[in-house]
């Protein structure tokens, strides 16, 4: 098992802040029928042992009578015969020695009032099953677990069944392959194990798999040891499933196009607008924006927007994180770009955490914020491991006076580094160069190494905290042979951005701090470190991390767009923003607080985005005329069908029950009986079993049989029932 290494950013005040990254702005397994076809049974046909149940077939009899009239044929060929439940199917196990599965298909075929005959197929689970990490992956299955090296406190662990139900989903669609998925961020490390074959493929004119815009080159990959952001979030979206590395996206296969419009510290409206047209003019379906910004109205941002809109490209962006405190925002009082444009191919999102509880740092917003999706503890790829100290051992120290560097926890368990060793009890002394410093060795294959930390405290004037490196090992690194980093006096704060270390790379380096006084200096507070963190890019690595943000949010909800834009091809932006929206779960935590109030479900989603009603066109009847009406319905679970008028009503009858046949995908007749002229408008609803609905309609129009007057244009529905017409059409994803 890797080690999962951990990131966080941290407060101004105090350091338990553990939130977000900002940028600027298993029990019983599936099965996968994504790729399934049956085959059709003939009386000529064998089948492999492991294919098929031994000595079983599955029969489907006309009516009730004729599965008695069969019962001395039953009796001589069978062991058992077992009724299957609303399937209208019957498990007829062999006698061995008797029958063959074929030659006993044959048999019943040659029966009267025998419907269908079949083998009783096996399957095997694919879509969860061998990525070893899987399990702490909460939001595509939330078992209640607790997620190991969590930097997010709160529920861990969480509730089980709060997540997005991917396992269900993957039932019907786990492959996005088809559907192209821009990530504009940092670099992707795109030799990464679980992303190498989730990239897009650029041809002779990309080869790297999309464009760096700060660069200004055609290899979008990170630069320095603290890009991992745009990894992470390629992972979440399309980290190679069911492949035995570590974890899995959201989207078990993946195109990933990578767009580097940021670099560690940010973008501009510049670079990430580049990123935009570049994905829509280059294929990209969906476009990830784990980035944003408070301000002024950036025209030229919402113009990218409004282009991908243009050309039915569905954007997914993130709520963003919070002041600098780490409390969310309400963004309809601050707006927070891009998340409060209002394209309607837009999808704004919020980070709930492993309860579904909105996240202590997530931004909010009753008309800018949609959606809510797992952002707390999130586990995805990194683009290289992470190293990091609890500094309580392997320190050699250089003091210069007693009351030199120390080590402790804080309340909250948090490693750090201080000086004096009672920090916050006296001051350091005059006179002091105190140093201390530990080795790290960078394995072959890293090419970016970032030095990071949390620094705090307070320095006289003239007084400095120093950072520094050295190549080599046990190597002073405030020695002639060292580079110092940091050089810093009066009030502390941590870097601006993490120090590049590339020197590093692949070799052993002494790493470490300096504390200086003059003869004549008073003391003061002293420096506190904390988050310790060297952070890399390696090629080939198959390290994952954890991260929060609602940066991690975003992604969740574009490898659902991804399934459902893969799972059908027809299907606009808008549809799929739509089905995203309507088919989330209600969460109370975003009742107020978001557009819809919802956290977003993949299975649902899915089920909302092929359920519908089809083939309905005006009719003209005769009163007292039966007239037959023929429509299609579809959907992944499709449970009921149902008519109504819009001047009578239905009677009890009509309702479609479970035992019907037109329960399932297929073409249906709805039968209807005017009593008397007039026009009236039908409605025709399949319902699945989400409780989700989908309607279509068609007006009916009766000739009155007299001439002028008024007219009651009532009429009877006196035989509604849907019936099957025809062989079943196999639409979309059907299970």
């Amino acid at each position: 098992m890797t080690p999962r290494h951990t990131l966080c950013t941290k407060c101004a005040l105090g350091l338990l802040c553990a939130l977000a990254l900002n940028l600027p702005a298993q029990a019983g397994l599936p099965v996968s029928t994504t790729n399934i076809a049956l085959p059709t049974p003939s009386a000529t046909s064998s089948y492999k042992p492991d294919t098929v149940v031994p000595n079983g077939v599955l029969v489907k009899f006309g009516s009730t009578l004729s599965a008695q009239n069969m019962m001395p044929t039953l009796n001589s060929m069978a062991s058992s015969v077992k009724q299957i439940n609303r399937s209208g199917l019957t498990l007829v196990k062999l006698t061995p020695g008797t029958e063959t599965i074929s030659s006993a298909m044959a048999t019943f075929r040659a029966m009267p009032g025998v419907i269908s005959v079949q083998p009783n197929f096996i399957y095997h689970s694919t879509a969860l099953s061998n990525d070893p990490e899987i399990g702490q992956q909460w939001a595509l299955k939330n078992t209640g677990q607790t997620v190991s090296n969590a930097t997010y406190a709160t529920s861990n662990p969480g509730t089980p069944g709060d997540d997005i139900d991917a396992e269900s989903a993957w039932q019907y669609q786990s492959d996005c392959s088809s559907v192209t998925v821009a990530v504009v961020d940092t670099g992707i490390n795109y030799t990464q194990q679980d992303l190498v074959n989730s990239m897009w493929n650029g041809g002779t004119q990309y080869p790297h798999h999309g464009y760096d815009f700060v660069d200004n080159d055609n290899d979008p990959y990170p630069t320095t040891g603290d890009e991992l952001h745009g990894t992470h979030v390629a992972g979440i979206i399309g980290a190679e499933g069911n492949n035995g590395i570590e974890g899995s996206g959201v989207c078990q296969k993946a195109s990933i196009m990578s767009i580097r419009s940021l670099d560690a510290t940010g973008g501009t409206t510049a670079t990430v607008t580049q990123g935009i047209y570049f994905a829509v003019d280059h294929g990209a379906k969906i476009i990830n924006l784990s980035l944003g910004g408070t301000g002024s109205l950036d025209q030229a941002f919402s113009d990218a927007i409004t282009y991908a809109q243009s050309k039915g490209v569905l954007v997914v962006v993130a709520a963003g994180n919070g002041d600098s405190n780490g409390k969310g925002l309400d963004v309809d009082q601050t707006p927070f770009y891009p998340c409060a444009f209002p394209q309607d191919n837009l999808i704004c999102v919020a980070a709930l955490d492993q309860s579904f509880q909105l996240a202590s740092f997530s931004n909010y917003g009753a008309t800018s914020v949609d959606v809510g999706a797992p952002g707390t503890n999130i586990l995805s790829t990194f683009a290289g491991p992470t190293l990091t100290t609890d500094f309580s051992s392997g320190w050699t120290a250089s003091l210069g006076t007693s009351t030199g560097w120390g080590y402790g926890k804080t309340t909250s368990g948090i490693p750090i580094l201080v000086n004096p060793v009672d920090y916050g009890k006296s001051n350091y002394a005059p006179s002091t160069d105190d140093r201390i410093w530990t080795d790290f060795t960078f394995a072959p294959g890293t090419q970016h190494v970032a030095l990071n930390y949390y620094l705090q405290g307070r320095m006289a004037t003239g007084d400095y905290l120093n950072s520094g490196v050295a190549v080599g090992s046990n190597t002073d690194p405030f020695g002639s042979s060292g580079t110092q980093l940091q050089h810093e006096t009066d009030t502390l704060s941590s870097p601006a951005a993490a120090y590049p270390i590339d020197q590093c790379a692949g070799k052993t380096c002494s790493i470490g701090f300096q504390l200086t006084s003059t003869p004549v200096s008073a003391g003061d507070t002293g420096p506190l470190i904390a988050f310790f963190e060297l952070n890399t890019v390696a090629t080939n690595t198959h390290e994952m991390g954890i991260e929060n943000g609602t940066s991690m949010a975003a992604p969740v909800v574009s490898g659902i767009a991804a399934l459902l834009m893969a799972s059908d091809p027809a299907a606009s932006d808008i549809d799929v923003v739509q089905a995203i929206k309507n088919s989330g779960i209600p969460v109370p935590t975003l009742s107020g607080v978001t557009t819809t109030g919802k956290a977003v479900n993949a299975m649902r989603a899915l089920a909302n985005l092929h359920l519908s009603v089809t083939g309905l066109v005006d009719q003209a009847g005769t009163a007292g005329q039966p007239l037959s009406v023929t429509f299609s319905i579809s959907g992944l679970n499709a449970l009921a069908v149902s008519a109504s008028s819009s001047n009578t009503s239905v009677l009890a009858n009509t309702a479609i029950t479970g035992q019907n046949s037109c329960t399932q995908t297929g073409g249906c007749t709805l039968q209807l009986l005017p009593a008397m002229g007039g026009t009236s408008m039908i409605y025709v609803t399949v319902s699945d079993t989400f409780g989700q609905q989908a309607t279509g309609s068609f007006l009916l129009t009766v000739p009155s049989s007299g001439g002028g007057g008024s007219m009651n244009w009532t009429f009877l529905l006196v035989l509604a029932v849907i019936l099957a017409a025809g062989q079943w059409r196999r639409r979309g994803l059907e299970s």
